[in-house]
């Protein structure tokens, strides 16, 4: 019997019903062992996971503090040939250093493109930066790559559902991996959702309800501990998230290091908990050890103005916890710090830049020179690595920004007026587009 294939609680919250894990986990490629503890490296079963994924309750900056889990590898057994160049794509490819996923789960999520982006670059004063484009994940941001993860824990439980506090990305993700899961999605949103990313969270089929902010943890946390309902996102205070979910982030590294061959200078990354962040981390730092690369790049959080938890904390400050100030970006307009954000700046001597909305309005207007729409808090990225270079803190060589999202999730926060016309009348088009839009026409 696999060793996989014991008795397990079905969820961390429900001790009483129990289960033996369904027979791919133990038959899966994944060569996960175990969950670390990120407070002092104690080692845990893979399986349960325990809402709320609690590795340690102490204290940071003076503050009652939260620290997760990772997940461990026999890194020993890596197959030879997992990063050669070969056809194929899709998380699935990089299954060993992956918690086990669940057969048919994936949407061919990763393998997204890495674009050229010369008049971004000019904008941000970098000599050479490349998109690494999220937005053209399934459900179109890299939440995606999250959910395969998560999602699998879920089915893992032989869990009924899912539960998930979301401001948008998150929850359209959850959702979506759940229906093909089999399983039910509840979605708490904040009142601020946009109505594109409800409608999306809908039509996989998921329960919405939107709410106050401070209204969704105590109200997910009763959910958590309803029988055959599976956690796959935080209720800590301090953020801690579920152990798998940074896991599939690690494959954007793996990405950036094939396509391009080499390992970027610095990878400016839009932040909000540090999951992506640290995620990223922790890819470049497995090349490393795994001797495929010699150096890790520097990391960037962009955080917007007014919740900047992470940049407080990794630059000594407090408090781990905020009341977030309003902001355009409202995907990364987050209340509180993250030990998974502290420890990615740590490893790679990184920098943690707030960026104002005007900074993130004047990113976003610049990736679309390049055809790109980016929504604005995929755009706080390139707004940081603009404040950076001005401030000549970027080392040399190629920079990379992560776009997690498309402009389309948020159209009400791009309110955008046009000029129009009642009929077809040319001296009227003319005016308009050389005198509103300045094009040269006879």
């Amino acid at each position: 019997m696999s060793a996989f294939a014991d008795h397990r609680p079905v969820t961390g919250s429900d001790p009483a019903r129990q289960m033996v894990l369904p027979a791919w986990v133990g038959t899966s490629p994944s060569l996960a062992t175990s969950l670390i503890s990120m407070f002092d490296g104690e080692r845990q079963p893979l399986y349960p996971q325990t809402v709320p994924f609690i590795a340690h309750a102490g204290s940071l900056a003076g503050e009652a503090f939260h620290y997760p889990y990772e997940v461990g590898y026999a890194y020993e057994r890596l197959p030879g040939d997992l990063f050669a160049p070969r056809f194929g794509s899709g998380l699935e490819r990089w299954s060993p250093l992956l918690p086990p996923l669940l057969p048919g789960l994936s949407c061919g999520e990763g393998a997204t493109p890495l674009v050229k982006a010369p008049q971004a670059a000019a904008w941000a004063g970098v000599p050479e930066l490349v998109i690494k484009d999220e937005s053209a994940n399934p459900t179109w941001s890299h939440k995606d790559r999250l959910s395969l993860c998560t999602v699998s824990a879920a089915a893992a439980a032989g869990a009924m559902g899912t539960i998930i506090s979301s401001s948008g990305n998150h929850g359209a993700s959850a959702a979506a991996y759940s229906a093909r899961a089999g399983l039910k999605c509840i979605v708490l949103c904040d009142d601020g959702v946009s109505g594109a990313h409800a409608r999306q969270m809908r039509a996989y089929g998921a329960a919405v309800v939107a709410m106050p902010r401070a209204a969704r943890w105590p109200l997910l946390d009763v959910l958590s501990h309803q029988p055959g309902w599976y956690l796959i996102g935080n209720t800590a205070p301090t953020h801690t998230g579920h152990p798998f979910g940074p896991e599939g982030y690690k494959t954007i590294a793996y990405e950036l290091f094939l396509e391009s061959g080499r390992v970027p200078a610095a990878v400016s990354i839009p932040t909000s908990y540090g999951e992506l962040l640290f995620g990223i981390g922790k890819g470049f730092a497995e090349l490393k050890a795994l001797g495929l690369t010699k150096d890790e790049p520097m990391l960037i959080a962009a955080e917007p103005e007014g919740s900047a938890a992470i940049g407080r904390l990794y630059g000594g400050g407090s408090p781990c916890t905020l009341e977030p100030g309003e902001t355009i970006a409202h995907g990364i307009g987050s209340a509180c710090g993250s030990f998974r954000g502290i420890t990615a700046l740590r490893r790679s001597r990184g920098l943690a830049i707030a960026v104002s909305d005007q900074d993130i309005a004047d990113a976003q207007a610049a990736l679309g020179l390049d055809g790109l729409w980016s929504e604005p808090a995929s755009a706080a990225g390139l707004a940081a690595l603009r404040i950076a270079a001005r401030q000549a803190l970027l080392p040399a060589g190629p920079v990379v920004h992560i776009s997690t999202s498309t402009g389309l999730k948020e159209p009400h926060r791009a309110a955008c007026e046009i000029p129009r016309i009642s009929h077809a009348d040319w001296p009227e088009l003319r005016s308009i587009l050389t005198m509103s839009y300045h094009l040269p026409l006879d």
